[in-house]
């Protein structure tokens, strides 16, 4: 809770250690200060504190500090920074103490995560060698919660709740802070001798306190205001607050107090136009104040604001208590983050007078931030013509100097409060005019400020944050494309052949293995080299992240396999046991065991913890190229080179299955399974091939364009396609139902060797041969198409009778008056095919439920029966009739249909009285039996057994039958 003491708690720890030697460094964190809102400079901090107190320290620091250690990832930071040196130092002198303050101030919740994530390991690996502390303190928030609960954490740490620290304990504190600041207050202010206050009055302000320090100090600093000099006067509104003021939130005290101050600042009547300008002044200002990023003077928010000049200082007088108000140019600061928690919080602030809405006062400070950039940049601000910025000196006191502070906050800091903002149509407009008009004068004075990496990210959220609240629910087709350019970054640290690349589970982290023999890891944000892994003695051939993103496996020529740790970029465990190349590895979904497959023919289990081998299975006797674990973890797939698969129990050692899946005795290259378990991709040197696990039987063949040569395969996160690298250099996806290739992305000179997909589907991370690994952007799907695929909505010539989707929702069948059935992908609405075949209207369609078939019906009087990945009819049966209804059901093991004959009669075919029903297996669709049933009887056939025809099992879209 705000306001219990830990800051002062962490203070008084810091003074202490430091009086005797034994305090290492201390970080406070302060969401009011830019340098220490966000966990950028935690480490490098430190750092310096670290070598400027420790002379066994400083050496190793120093020569680890370079000038993008500040700028690099937390785990370099951490690593090049405080592990390193902390390891070559010498033991004896220690014991440090670390202190680090208000977790919660920081504002980038990600960060704080992440650093406590790093943390929990290093302490792990020093603490049996080098006597250090980490002493934290932090509000209890939900994600610092959890991760104190992490069983990493919980091992290496020791928590203490301030609330269960005996309240005798906590009051006789805040007695003695009370009693010695109203001494001095009576001193001061009081005529000499007054006794004051009284025991009664003194012992009722301690009991109000209810334990919290922040309510003490904000009462003494209340009470003893030299402007106001009514000392008496206000000890004893805060003992008697008026019933207006009672409230039942925890912190009724505190509030009550807010409250004081608060109406203090008003007129006495409430009723004329003066007192509605007060206090919508006050609002302003005071939201102003509390949601600012850093905190600024005075004069720099009276420019923000648009207020005349020596207006802010007067309007926040009333305000002394809670705020720091200086003279100019010293920032205005906020006392304690409690106030700002008052007056955004509604059920507390209460009153619509106080309560400060952060939605509308970011709209506000959004609009202004945008509109100071459009007025008051201009090229070259700064005068420093053509120089680079390496080449200028003293580069932030050019920028103090030329640009004025508030339009140097509005450049860092505009997207922030767009990204709390509402939309408006002027806010809207001022966006836009910003970006036609001034971008590049923004980027101009970000790079003189060296935030210029903060530009992507801010961009990118602009076009999101006015595409997600600024559009209405459309329909959007793309234009035919056969290759497209979308590479993010081209990494480029190896020196050879980049064979192998993962991707973290969370997206954030990239690996690549290289016949350099080094494994290195990037940041999939900027980019940036994180750690580089040097160890195996042979060229790297297979890497994998662990589910929790923790450890990273490589697999190498030199027969081992290395498990490393992601955060400090150290070898954990070096596993010897095959006697030849380790080709592939592959974590268990739990992570607690790798699995490696090598060209000596075995598969080894170990134990991800102790490095331990498990269990060997010994396949044929040739390379063993990809190895896999099924979802459950308690199958894995091992695929040679002879194109022999095999499956085995990975308890028990049993072989579950064992074939042989490519005609022609082709080499077999790579392998992939679908995340779900259920679909097999592999290529040979016959092409590609796609697998149903559960019948064992070969879904389809892809041919187009394989005379590219494909290397690799891996299945998007979603099942939806699968990704191949090819020897163009190029990247191209397949849509896994249809079969139909939907994309081809160009950008590397020779051959992709490895692809992974990130978790969220948006990015692909690729190795070559061209000694690059590269990061593509894929956000906008995987709508470039070939010239077969058209993205026309209006493909159909006359009237739409049927739709129907199929049972996972990803496909849409639409027939029609003009004899064609055509088939959409609903994710990305475009067109996949059109199949033709039928001689008169086509009144039915329907998806088997596996989505592989699609059964057509006309009034040509047959049923035609569909793949999906072919354009022509596989099965036609013949009816005695017009289609009227097709149905798959008993999981797609029949498919029904009903027709009504028809006769000729006044110069048109009618129909005959009657509905006649037929059924046909679809194993191989021989006619099973004609029925003469009721649509009453048909219909209790079919009750619970029915795919969606109006909407997708999601419910997430809707299609209707409409005249095209």
């Amino acid at each position: 809770m705000a306001g219990t003491g830990k800051t002062t708690i962490s203070r008084t720890v810091a003074k202490r250690f430091d009086d005797s030697d034994y305090l290492g460094a201390s970080f406070f964190f302060s969401r009011d200060e830019d340098d220490r809102r966000t966990a950028n400079l935690v480490f490098p901090t430190i750092a310096y504190q670290l070598a400027r107190r420790n002379p066994s320290l400083r050496e190793h620091i120093v020569k680890a500090a370079n000038p993008d250690v500040c700028t690099a990832m937390m785990r370099t930071q951490l690593n090049k920074l405080i592990v390193e040196p902390l390891k070559r130092s010498n033991p004896q002198s220690f014991p440090l103490v670390i202190v680090m303050d208000a977790l919660d101030e920081c504002v980038k919740e990600s960060q704080i995560t992440e650093m406590l994530v790093l943390l929990a390991p290093v302490v792990q690996v020093i603490r049996n060698t080098i006597n250090i502390k980490f002493f934290l303190t932090s509000r209890p928030e939900v994600h610092l919660s959890s991760e104190f609960r992490e069983p990493g954490m919980e091992a290496v740490s020791r928590i203490s709740v301030l609330h269960d620290i005996e309240k005798s304990l906590v009051r006789a504190d805040i007695s003695r802070y009370v009693e010695y600041h109203l001494r001095r207050i009576a001193k001061s202010i009081l005529p000499q001798h007054t006794i004051w206050p009284t025991s009664e009055e003194k012992e009722a302000l301690i009991d109000m306190t209810d334990g919290l320090f922040i309510f003490a100090a904000v009462t003494v600093a209340y009470i003893g205001d030299t402007k106001h000099r009514k000392p008496k006067q206000r000890l004893r509104n805060i003992l008697s607050p008026s019933k207006s003021d009672q409230t039942t939130v925890s912190l009724k005290h505190l509030d009550n107090l807010y409250r004081q101050i608060l109406v203090a600042s008003l007129p006495e009547s409430n009723e004329d136009d003066e007192f509605q300008e007060i206090t919508h002044q006050i609002r302003q200002i005071l939201g102003t104040v509390v949601l600012l990023l850093y905190p600024v003077s005075s004069r720099v928010l009276e420019k923000l604001l648009q207020w005349e000049e020596d207006t802010v200082e007067p309007a926040l007088g009333p305000f002394h208590s809670v705020l720091a108000i200086p003279s100019d140019p010293i920032p205005i600061r906020v006392f304690h983050k409690s106030f700002p928690d008052f007056l955004t919080d509604k059920r507390r602030s209460g009153d619509h007078w106080f309560h400060i809405d952060p939605s509308e006062h970011h709209t506000r400070l959004a609009l202004l931030c945008l509109t100071h950039m459009t007025n008051l940049l201009h090229r070259d601000m700064c005068g420093v013509g053509n120089k680079l910025v390496s080449q200028l000196d003293d580069v932030e006191s050019i920028l103090q100097s030329k640009v004025q502070g508030h339009v140097l906050y509005a450049c860092r800091h505009w997207v922030a409060h767009l990204k709390e903002a509402v939309w408006t149509d002027e806010l809207g407009a001022a966006l836009k005019n910003f970006c036609v008009n001034k971008l590049l004068c923004w980027l101009e004075i970000l790079c003189l400020d060296k935030k210029l990496s903060l530009a992507i990210l801010a961009l990118d959220f602009a076009r999101q944050w006015a595409r997600e609240l600024h559009s209405s629910p459309r329909l959007v087709m793309t234009d035919d494309h056969d290759t497209w350019d979308r590479g993010l970054f081209i990494l480029t640290a190896h020196s050879s052949l980049v064979k192998a690349v993962a991707c973290s589970p969370d997206g954030v982290l990239l690996a690549s293995g290289s016949d350099d023999e080094k494994v290195i890891i990037w940041d999939s944000r900027t980019g940036a080299q994180v750690h580089s892994l040097e160890g195996h003695s042979g060229r790297v051939l297979a890497v994998v992240f662990s589910p929790d993103g923790s450890l990273i496996a490589s697999g190498s020529e030199d027969k081992s396999v290395r498990i490393w740790n992601t955060a400090v970029g150290i070898v954990v465990h070096i596993l010897n046991g095959h006697s030849d190349w380790v080709r592939s590895v592959s974590f268990s979904p739990r992570g607690d065991v790798v699995a490696s497959g090598s060209d000596d023919g075995t598969v080894i289990l170990w134990d991800s913890g102790s490095g331990s081998p498990n269990r060997i299975f010994n396949g044929p006797p040739c390379w063993v190229s990809s190895v896999t674990f099924l979802p459950e973890g308690t199958q894995i797939v091992s695929c040679a080179i002879d194109s022999t698969i095999t499956i085995w129990d990975t308890q028990t050692g049993t072989l579950l299955w064992s074939f042989k899946g490519i005609k022609s005795g082709a080499r077999f290259d790579a392998a992939a399974f679908s995340s779900d378990g259920t679909k097999l991709a592999y290529i040979s040197e016959d092409g590609i091939s796609l697998w149903d696990y559960r019948s064992r039987n070969m879904m389809r063949e892809l041919t187009a364009r394989i005379d590219y040569g494909v290397y690799c395969v891996t299945f998007s996160p979603d099942n939806r396609f699968i990704v191949t690298g090819l020897k163009t250099g190029q990247i191209a996806a397949w849509h896994v139902i249809s079969g139909t290739q939907i994309g081809i992305v160009s950008g590397h000179a020779k051959p992709v060797a490895s692809v992974a997909i990130s978790p969220d589907g948006t990015r692909i991370f690729s190795g070559s041969h061209d000694h690059t690994a590269a990061l593509w952007d894929m956000r906008s799907g995987w709508e470039s198409r070939d010239g077969n695929n058209h993205s026309d909505r209006n493909v159909h010539a006359d009237a739409v009778r049927r739709v129907a989707f199929s049972l996972d929702g990803n496909m849409l069948a639409s027939v029609a008056e003009d004899n064609i059935v055509a088939l959409w992908d609903i994710r990305s609405h475009a067109l996949i095919r059109t199949l033709n075949g039928h001689k008169q209207t086509v009144t039915a369609v329907a998806f088997s439920n596996d989505g592989r078939y699609i059964a057509s019906g006309s009034n040509d009087e047959t049923i035609m029966v569909w793949d999906v990945g072919i354009d022509k009819p596989i099965k036609i049966l013949e009816v005695d009739g017009w289609v009227e209804y097709l149905e798959f059901f008993l999981d797609g093991l029949y498919l029904v249909a009903a027709f009504q004959s028809m006769e000729s009669g006044r110069g048109s075919m009618v129909p005959k009285l009657g509905i006649s029903w037929s059924r046909w297996c679809t194993r191989n669709f021989g006619e099973c039996e004609q029925l003469s049933l009721t649509r009453e009887q048909a219909q209790k056939l079919l009750i619970g057994s029915r795919s969606s025809k109006g909407a997708p099992p999601s419910g997430t879209y809707l299609a209707r039958d409409k005249d095209s």
